[in-house]
């Protein structure tokens, strides 16, 4: 029977070389646990400041209000119009990492980057505080400003922390504001000038913090109007999301049918440009003007599909409830609870239905 011949003095016992496996196979894991833990510290903390739109933070400066006219407008492409917009809106934000950990980097994202989140996003038209004001069409309705209180307290009731405003005016943003005691941030608010107030996109600034602000231009009305798009990091788990909130031209007496066409297919190659380049999911929402022309575009042009249902398999399917208003997700998410408002709580505030739905991002 053999023996295990004893340990040469000051050299390694028979199992130390598998416990200094062991030992240096823990301190990886615990290295990349602890950096992981820091990641998420680092995306708590970053997103704390309220109104800090820093570019070394948040990436490429804002554009400014779009200066191209109706009749230029109509020239171009739609992919050109949305290539020339979203040209300068910097990479996908990495985690965080500390200094001298770079080895560790790949195993961080992949362990940061699958985590799961969930959160609720609302599309409301709120009606235009000047409908309301003396000489407007809807003196039926409450003041801008007491609507917009209301409104407040109904997005507070659903748990949206990403609300895309249609229709918003600048006494109802202020409003707004106010009543959510400044606990949200908004893009472009008054960023663009006043053409960009009525589809400003608001956030819970402790939920989430964004990294990119821009807006494309659509015609509407005989003009042109600027439609935001925001990028946000969900703080929890420093994951991003892109966001669209639109509002197309109404059907007044001139129809404005061309405007709406050339409106969406401005929109969908947005979709498809930040979809195809960044990867990361996208919502688009608001005021279409469209029942189930907006859908069959969407759905049968992009991979997004409809919170409150439909499809497109084999052929245009659109789901049995719908109006005007619609939140659209990428593949890549799921929605869930999707709710169509149009209780007396909604039409004391506005003539639309609110949507809300839950979101999951796996």
């Amino acid at each position: 029977m053999s023996q295990t011949p004893p340990p040469t003095p000051g050299g390694p016992g028979p199992d130390e070389p598998r416990t200094s496996e062991r030992v240096t196979a823990l301190a990886t894991v615990g290295g990349v646990l602890a950096i992981v833990g820091v990641v998420v510290a680092a995306n708590v903390l970053g997103g704390l400041g309220r109104h800090d739109r820093s570019a070394a933070q948040h990436g490429p400066a804002p554009a400014a209000a779009s200066t191209i006219p109706a009749e230029q407008l109509a020239t171009m492409s739609p992919e050109k119009i949305a290539a020339d917009a979203l040209k300068d809106r910097g990479k996908i934000a990495l985690q965080k990492v500390l200094p001298g950990t770079a080895k560790f980097r790949d195993k961080v994202q992949r362990l940061a980057g699958a985590q799961p989140y969930d959160f609720t996003m609302t599309s409301f038209n709120v009606l235009g505080s000047q409908h309301t004001a003396p000489g407007g069409d809807a003196q039926e309705y409450a003041p801008g400003r007491i609507r917009s209180e209301w409104a407040a307290a109904l997005i507070a009731s659903y748990g949206s922390t990403i609300v895309g405003l249609q229709e918003v005016q600048s006494d109802q943003l202020d409003a707004i504001d106010r009543a959510t005691g400044g606990r949200f941030d908004f893009w472009p608010g008054r960023s663009l000038g006043a053409a960009g107030i009525p589809q400003s996109v608001m956030w819970d600034t402790s939920v989430w913090t964004e990294t990119y602000e821009d807006s494309i231009t659509v015609p509407f009305m005989g003009g042109t109007r600027p439609q935001p798009i925001v990028r946000l990091q969900n703080i929890a788990t420093g994951r991003e999301i892109y966001v669209m909130n639109i509002h197309n031209s109404p059907k007044d007496a001139q129809g404005r049918e061309p405007e709406r066409d050339k409106a969406t297919a401005i929109e969908i190659a947005a979709i498809k440009q930040l979809r195809q380049q960044d990867g990361i999911p996208v919502f688009i929402m608001g005021d279409f003007n469209e029942h189930a022309e907006a859908f069959c575009k969407i759905t049968g042009q992009t991979d997004l599909h409809a919170a409150q249902g439909g499809d497109h398999d084999g052929g245009c399917h659109p789901p049995a409830q719908m109006r005007v208003d619609w939140i659209f997700g990428s593949a890549d998410t799921a929605f869930s609870g999707f709710r169509f408002d149009t209780t007396s709580q909604v039409r004391r505030i506005t003539d639309h239905a609110v949507l809300t739905a839950s979101v999951s991002v796996p």
